[in-house]
């Protein structure tokens, strides 16, 4: 497969690599990216659609424009106004699932 495995992240002079399964869902701010793995938030300097486009669409998807998440971490998906839905990850954290990407991503848990 063509899909990246890792993803190098730089911290305080470090470089080191974090495994794509470990990420639980990732957030666009402007041209950088934040890898939420556990507590811990990894920035990168990388844009979240070209960074989606690395990614195994079996294991992750875009919720939102500016949130992908490890399907392996949803616990549920609440319906929520307007045909928004609400991700809730197993650790608790709630994130927006858009009407614009849910159609996708009901495909994608659906082939799972």
């Amino acid at each position: 497969t063509g899909f990246a495995s890792r993803i190098l992240v730089k911290h305080d002079g470090r470089m080191f690599f974090v495994k794509v399964g470990d990420i639980d869902w990732i957030e666009a701010d402007r041209n950088y990216v934040k890898l939420h793995v556990g507590q811990v938030a990894h920035v990168i300097r990388e844009r979240i659609s070209h960074l989606e486009e690395t990614l195994d669409p079996s294991l992750f998807a875009r919720i939102h424009r500016s949130t992908i998440v490890n399907l392996n971490r949803i616990r549920e998906m609440q319906q929520w106004f307007s045909g928004d839905y609400v991700v809730i990850l197993e650790d608790g954290t709630r994130l927006r699932l858009s009407r614009h990407y849910r159609e996708q991503v009901e495909r994608q848990v659906a082939r799972r």
